[in-house]
């Protein structure tokens, strides 16, 4: 590696939600820290984009005071077979949000409360230097007494320090989001500003049709490698069309994909000396949603703290101690709760009763779905 050029309290790679409220959170406490980020923002993130209130309490903002993209909802809809089934609430049930503007939003928040923030700078090695960890770049190398990975599925810090199991639990995922016009929208839903989701007939996925102002984001998540996931994306486009809520003439913006692990077996290890992993790149996303910007937000409050914990004299092995406790009591430890132990040893064919039983009964949709596996309400 090269000479340090820059000693920092810490370190954090990645700008997304989770690392931008990490290096927020420090810098406001007045720690040195730096920000790396291979993107340049505001940069394309695809995400279906529903924020909870609990995110907002987080990240200690006023939603109406947010001055992007917010789309508050207070129903959610499920399609199962042809039937769609609402569920409403007396108040604001979560806000849609545009990851690109919301993003940019937090990393230019941290950049103004003092993170030194770098874009565009790809992480090429990191490794431990006495009581320091480095971080090289191909322009520069960095030491902090505590490096934060916050960058994604594949984050680089994840990669050398995370112990990455090849059976962790993974969802594969392709998503759209175009401009279309917030008149447009709602004349060709009439649930336009609702999170509309489509179960997959074998309950191994979801797909989603969300409009937020003068967007529209569409997608479809499944468990495994991903093989069909093609397969069932055009299915559910082909639907979409069928229906008018894609009209001919709209052009959709190309889909993308991405994977992300979550948090059922084999989970990747949060935390150990001189390093947390928060977000997407400790596997923290929502068993059955998929959500990952509110565990993201949580978990980089609890990274910020961690990294104090360490720099106010806990140390780098009583810190990362500290937050893997933190990261299983509001997580989970990773191994399989009732219900992945019934689904275990259901056949799936039972299974699939049981998920068309949860999105038809209005207590269980509610509580279980919607309140449980998202977070809304």
């Amino acid at each position: 590696m090269n000479p340090p050029q820059g000693t920092f309290d810490a370190i954090v790679v990645g700008g997304g939600p989770g690392g931008s409220t990490a290096a927020w959170r420090l810098a406001r406490s007045g720690a040195r820290v730096a920000l790396l980020d291979a993107a340049r923002f505001p940069r394309v993130k695809l995400c279906a984009g529903w924020v909870t209130p609990t995110v907002w309490q987080t990240l200690e903002l006023d939603p109406l005071s947010y001055p992007l993209t917010l789309q508050a909802f207070s129903s959610a809809t499920v399609e199962l077979d042809g039937d769609v089934f609402e569920t409403a609430w007396p108040r604001t049930a979560s806000y849609g949000i545009v990851r690109r503007e919301f993003d940019h939003f937090l990393l230019e928040r941290a950049r103004h409360a003092g993170a030194t923030v770098r874009e565009g700078e790809r992480v090429r090695g990191i490794a431990r230097a006495g009581e320091l960890m480095r971080v090289e770049t191909d322009a520069f190398t960095l030491a902090a007494r505590i490096l934060i990975g916050a960058g994604g599925h594949n984050c680089p810090v994840a990669r050398a320090l995370g112990e990455i199991s090849p059976a962790e639990a993974t969802v594969v995922t392709q998503e759209s989001e175009t401009r279309v016009g917030a008149e447009r929208l709602r004349s060709l839903t009439r649930r336009a500003g609702t999170p509309e989701l489509f179960a997959e007939p074998d309950f191994r996925g979801y797909g989603w049709y969300f409009t937020k102002g003068d967007y529209l984001n569409l997608g479809i998540g499944c468990l495994g490698d991903g093989r069909d996931l093609h397969r069932r994306c055009r299915t559910m486009v082909e639907h979409l069309r069928a229906d008018g809520r894609l009209a001919p003439d709209l052009e959709l913006e190309p889909m993308r994909g991405h994977a992300y692990a979550i948090r059922v077996e084999k989970p990747r290890r949060v935390a150990g000396a001189g390093f947390v992993l928060v977000g997407d790149a400790a596997g923290l996303a929502r068993a059955v949603s998929g959500e990952g910007i509110g565990p993201a937000v949580e978990s980089g409050a609890l990274a910020a703290e961690a990294a104090l914990r360490c720099l106010n004299g806990t140390g780098p092995k009583g810190a990362a101690e500290w937050y893997s406790a933190e990261i299983e009591r509001r997580f989970g430890s990773g191994e399989p709760g009732w219900m992945e132990r019934l689904a275990g040893l259901l056949p799936h064919a039972a299974f699939e009763r049981l998920g068309r039983v949860v999105c038809r009964t209005r207590l269980l949709r509610r509580r279980l779905l919607f309140e449980g596996a998202f977070g809304m309400g």
